[in-house]
């Protein structure tokens, strides 16, 4: 069974470094384009997970912000985040933005943040068009999330695979509606100029990001994988998994002068800045 809820906060805590990496990498490239008043501004924060890409977003917040409340679908990751990152002006709820808005949210807040989490959105302009109702008058967005991601290719391969069709049957839900998409940038800019944005920045940047071990691209998959196997499944899944990418071409490995490796993972990520 596939669920796009977050299993294992207390795993991904310790394994996301790739979505901590390019958060931050895209919050100083990016960040500039928010437009903060002086007065001190609300903002969301949606698809937290464990909140410690809400913790990193933060620190490139004027010190005088109102209220941060960032949201999951995960009550399991809202739990976790509340009890490590929340305190006076920023608080943890469950909201899946996929569905119908609680009314007190509509129009509170001068800015919306999103890192990695819209691609798993089935109903993407169901989840723009709330974003656009979250904001105020004015307001603004920086978004994040994955076009083109290796991993998908191989879920696909494996899906089509006796041993693991059962385990894999629902895996379009989990990968990212723009992962095979032709010019995903200028299909996502049309949507919003349809639902009303303004001042619309799309940008599909190229990443990389080298896993020093082969462990930690286990642990990383782990942490995010949505398909909840029994421990000794999982370790013989990674296995196929590994194989098959290697299989695809979709992994450089570095050797080193030790007999260590390193891999690298190119992926697309999908960059929005726009404003209400």
């Amino acid at each position: 069974m596939i669920t796009t809820t977050m299993n294992h906060p207390d795993m991904y805590n310790i394994s996301n470094a790739i979505q901590k990496k390019a958060a931050i990498q895209c919050l100083d490239e990016f960040g500039k384009k928010i437009n903060w008043s002086n007065n001190g501004d609300n903002a969301v924060d949606l698809g937290c997970g464990d909140g410690s890409v809400t913790n990193i977003l933060k620190k490139y917040m004027p010190r005088n912000y109102r209220k941060l409340v960032a949201c999951d679908i995960s009550e399991k990751a809202v739990k976790y985040a509340n009890e490590h990152h929340s305190d006076e002006n920023t608080s943890f709820r469950v909201l899946d933005i996929e569905g119908e808005l609680p009314e007190e949210m509509r129009g509170e807040f001068n800015h919306v943040f999103s890192f990695y989490a819209l691609h798993w959105i089935h109903d993407q302009e169901k989840a723009f068009r709330n974003i656009y109702s979250l904001l105020s008058d004015g307001g603004d967005c920086l978004l994040t999330f994955l076009g083109y991601m290796p991993c998908y290719s191989v879920y696909s391969v494996l899906s089509r695979c006796n041993k693991w069709e059962s385990w894999l049957k629902d895996i379009d839900l989990f990968i990212s509606p723009y992962h095979t998409m032709q010019d995903p940038d200028i299909k996502v800019k049309e949507m919003m100029e349809e639902i009303g944005f303004r001042n619309i920045n799309v940008t599909c940047k190229e990443m990389l990001y080298v896993f020093d071990s082969v462990e930690a691209i286990k642990n990383t998959v782990k942490a995010i994988e949505p398909f909840d196997m029994p421990k000794d499944v999982y370790e013989d899944f990674m296995q196929d998994y590994y194989a098959v990418a290697q299989e695809l071409g979709l992994m450089e490995i570095n050797n080193n002068n030790v007999g260590e490796s390193s891999i690298n993972c190119s992926y697309c990520l999908l960059v929005v800045c726009a404003s209400k």
